[in-house]
């Protein structure tokens, strides 16, 4: 008969801020096993015990999250301490070399949310969960938890708390969780970008590691005058659109290349007669367009209202690093951008 035993694990690799304490969770309750689980600065740790404890093994590889990358696991016997219930534990200090995935795309689930005028994250711009959201660029140390980045600025409110609580929620133990009522804010209400993006505007745009310069790509004027403002001359500039097929020819390997996690932007050949007409000046006496998919919830909304596709190209002038901080932002992008957007 099967005999109950306690293991460590020592779990490293991309194995903080992808959900995989919350797997680790769910994965010991699934095989009844006692225990705990916690981050720290050299990945995750792990106690369980019972007598399922092979298989657990085993599954914590095999089944482990889609984000996840494990480059090592190490297993050695503890002593049984009688444990039966399974825990999430408060993170620890020490060590440094814990690995914080990219940043990730707006999953399925996220964009339903965003679209349902009944839920409660109905158009906002900066929902997320284990799945998806900030990671890299909002981390300020390790263990990745809310308090080591910037989202520690935004205590949550009482139903993120109890998302977050929840085992059985996809927001169980999702660091930079948020809603309207208790997240970050535009300083800008999405209607006026709109407006002024269909008004020939250049509006600096707020993502992910830093910020774009947006304009309409249909709007010869407008797209003209930001490469003359970024003192661009010939480089192509970067569109985005949740419809590429309207603008180029996107094979199937093209297409999932756009849909992974990254949001490359993709190189592609126009279509000889595209639903939309693309100024000359995005990619002039080029057959090929540089496109890529919305990867926020704030892109998402822009592009939607929008109605078309937009220039995203990096916020610096030429030769310049990217702005991302907000103060630097209003100085160094004021000369190319007309409105500025911000988180």
């Amino acid at each position: 008969m099967p005999t109950s035993e306690r293991r460590r694990f020592r779990v490293r690799g991309v194995v903080q801020g992808v959900g995989f304490r919350p797997f680790v969770y769910g994965l010991a309750r699934r095989h009844e096993l006692g225990g705990f689980v916690f981050n720290d600065g050299e990945g995750v740790l792990i106690e369980a015990e019972g007598v399922e404890i092979d298989r657990f093994a085993a599954e914590l590889v095999e089944e482990a999250p889609p984000l996840a990358r494990i480059a090592s696991m190490t297993t050695a016997p503890v002593e049984l301490v009688g444990e039966t219930e399974f825990r999430i534990v408060e993170s620890r200090k020490g060590g440094r070399s814990a690995l914080i995935p990219p940043d990730i795309a707006t999953c399925d689930d996220c964009l339903r949310e965003l679209f349902d005028p009944a839920d409660r994250r109905y158009r906002y711009p900066f929902l997320n969960c284990t799945r998806c959201g900030p990671r890299f660029t909002i981390v300020r140390s390790v263990p990745y938890d809310r308090a080591s980045t910037t989202m520690d600025a935004f205590p949550m409110c009482p139903d993120c708390r109890r998302e977050y609580d929840d085992p059985a929620d996809r927001r169980f133990h999702a660091e930079p969780t948020c809603c309207p009522t208790c997240g970050p804010r535009l300083s800008m209400p999405l209607e006026q970008a709109v407006a002024l993006l269909a008004e020939g505007a250049i509006v600096a745009v707020k993502g992910l590691g830093g910020y774009h310069l947006a304009c309409d790509a249909t709007n010869e004027d407008a797209v003209a005058r930001l490469r003359t403002r970024k003192r661009r001359e010939e480089k192509p500039f970067a569109l985005m659109t949740a419809a590429p097929e309207e603008l180029a020819v996107v094979s199937t390997a093209e297409r999932a290349l756009l849909e992974s996690p990254g949001r490359p932007i993709v190189l592609l050949p126009r279509l000889a007669t595209p639903c939309h007409l693309v100024a000359e000046s995005v990619a002039p006496g080029s057959p090929w367009l540089g496109i890529m998919l919305p990867y926020t919830p704030l892109h998402h909304l822009l592009c939607g209202d929008a109605g078309g596709p937009l220039v995203m190209t990096s916020g610096n002038l030429s030769d310049e690093p990217i702005a991302f901080e907000d103060g630097e932002a209003a100085a160094r992008l004021r000369p190319a951008s007309d409105r500025r957007r911000r988180r």
